[in-house]
């Protein structure tokens, strides 16, 4: 025997009962609680529908995962087995397009995990330009040091030779990931790959005269 309901929960029932009455279509639980405009929980929505199925006021049909609502048939005025299908092939269809959009969002969320795990562009080309001013500093301090401009130990010399060493191989990491943040924001930009970099201010090493040096 069911027990009887609180007040909240007639009135939820009451509004459910009356929306699918009314609309004479298929919905699923959370288009109804949307469509109420939120004025009853989520919880009591799936609650009083599912209740109104065992009233035999509403009749469920399920879709995979997915299920969706519409009201008894038999309650109301008779309904064409035309309308019945068209009814059924509407509430296929909406749980094709949910399924859809919810494979999007899934694609959508993993992206934006990949992205917030990186650099931003702003901040890869900040470093960028750094490591572009140190690699040309310790450019000018090699040749010097090459020419026999500066007196050294061989020792001190071969710090120097590391330490640019160890700046081309950030300058070519830093690129890297900074063009690897441009091509994933370019997936979704419109335009061209020219307009992106002006819309965002950022120079290339071509377009500042700077050439990494080959491996």
């Amino acid at each position: 025997e069911t027990s009887k309901m609180s007040k909240k929960e007639e009135a939820a029932s009451k509004a459910v009962l009356q929306y699918m009455i009314h609309q004479n279509r298929p919905y699923s639980a959370q288009d109804v609680f949307m469509n109420l405009h939120k004025e009853h929980g989520k919880p009591a929505v799936q609650k009083a529908m599912d209740q109104l199925v065992e009233q035999n006021k509403l009749k469920e049909k399920i879709n995979g995962k997915q299920k969706c609502y519409f009201a008894n048939q038999e309650n109301q005025a008779s309904a064409s087995e035309a309308e019945l299908a068209a009814q059924d092939l509407e509430c296929n269809n909406l749980s094709s397009v949910l399924n859809q959009k919810q494979s999007t969002l899934r694609g959508l969320e993993d992206k934006v995990r990949k992205l917030n795990s990186s650099l931003t562009s702003e901040e890869a080309m900040k470093k960028l330009s750094q490591l572009e001013v140190e690699n040309q500093e310790l450019k000018e301090r090699l040749l010097k040091l090459e020419n026999n401009q500066v007196l050294i130990s061989s020792e001190e010399k071969a710090r120097i030779r590391k330490q640019y060493d160890n700046s081309i191989a950030a300058w070519r990491k830093r690129k890297r990931m900074c063009m690897d943040a441009l091509n994933s924001i370019l997936e979704s930009w419109p335009k061209s790959k020219k307009d992106l970099l002006e819309e965002i201010g950022v120079d290339t090493d071509e377009d500042v005269g700077a050439a990494l040096p080959k491996a």
